[in-house]
């Protein structure tokens, strides 16, 4: 198998100024992508197993992208508009790299499985949205819908994975991506700029007092008594208590099958999150 490098090689696409300065790259879905590399690595595609890899990372980062695209009417400030603009021209770019990787390497039949894939995606996100609208969702539906919403694209490629590796393909898929999720709510509990419709959000209107939820409703919670609740119900603890699971049951998968299929590999994928779980790390965290 080729040594991982997908995030260096698809700096060549994310890193340009004018998309750094006036928007922010979403998180690299470097588990997954490094996971797809493993796993299509030890089959007869083995040869591609590094574009595969880069070409639905580039997809992810293009939905990723266009999903910060804010939906609120009204005038803009002209840096706003600007960065709604780059948001929207980034995820095209970041999409069009995907096609033109695939297209080169002749591969044309995944172009149509990961179209597939994104369409998938845009229409569980769409009903997602619609409960979301209505504040129909708790906190839990969120979380399960964000997982399998990560997993999407990278199933495409559940047909190419060896028999007998297909049913721990998608189960540690599905954790890895778990352990995505709760990364990136993690970003998103302290980020003003970010936690409306967040997994806290749905926490804590779910839990909350009347007072609590009244404000959740408001088009511009106030940031101060929304840090206030985050501290109130724990979500940072609670969210670090999902992580430290998930990491154990992927453990537990690993221990299961790893001697007997060769898949030590996988330990380096885990590595980061147990390194974030370790308790001399609790005081940057609670910065």
């Amino acid at each position: 198998m080729n040594s991982y490098r997908v995030p260096q090689l698809a700096k060549k696409y994310t890193d340009y100024d004018m998309i750094r300065q006036h928007t922010e790259i979403p998180s690299f879905p470097d588990s997954r992508a490094r996971l797809l590399q493993v796993f299509v690595g030890r089959t007869d595609e083995k040869v591609h197993d590094e574009l595969y890899a880069l070409a639905t990372s580039l997809v992810q980062l293009a939905m990723d992208t266009h999903d910060r695209i804010d939906t609120i009417s009204g005038e803009r400030r002209e840096l706003e508009m600007r960065s709604r603009q780059l948001n929207v021209l980034a995820g095209d770019y970041f999409s069009s790299r995907f096609y033109q990787l695939l297209a080169h390497a002749g591969k044309i039949e995944m172009i149509g499985k990961l179209s597939g894939a994104v369409s998938e995606v845009n229409a569980r996100k769409m009903t997602l949205y619609e409960r979301m609208k209505k504040l129909l969702v708790s906190a839990e539906e969120y979380l399960r819908e964000t997982v399998q919403l990560k997993m999407q694209l990278f199933l495409s490629f559940t047909g190419m994975i060896r028999d007998n590796e297909a049913s721990l393909w998608n189960d540690l898929l599905a954790e890895f991506s778990y352990c995505e999720a709760i990364m990136e709510e993690l970003r998103r509990m302290n980020d003003e700029q970010r936690f409306y419709h967040s997994y806290a959000f749905w926490h804590i209107y779910e839990y909350g007092n009347d007072d609590e939820r009244k404000m959740l409703r408001q088009p511009e919670p106030d940031t101060r008594a929304w840090s206030g609740m985050v501290l109130k119900y724990r979500i940072g603890e609670f969210l670090l208590d999902k992580l430290r699971e998930c990491t154990h049951r992927i453990q537990l998968l690993l221990q299961d099958e790893e001697d007997q299929l060769g898949l030590h590999e996988i330990n380096a994928i885990l590595e980061p999150y147990l390194t974030y779980l370790q308790p001399s790390h609790a005081a940057v965290r609670e910065d």
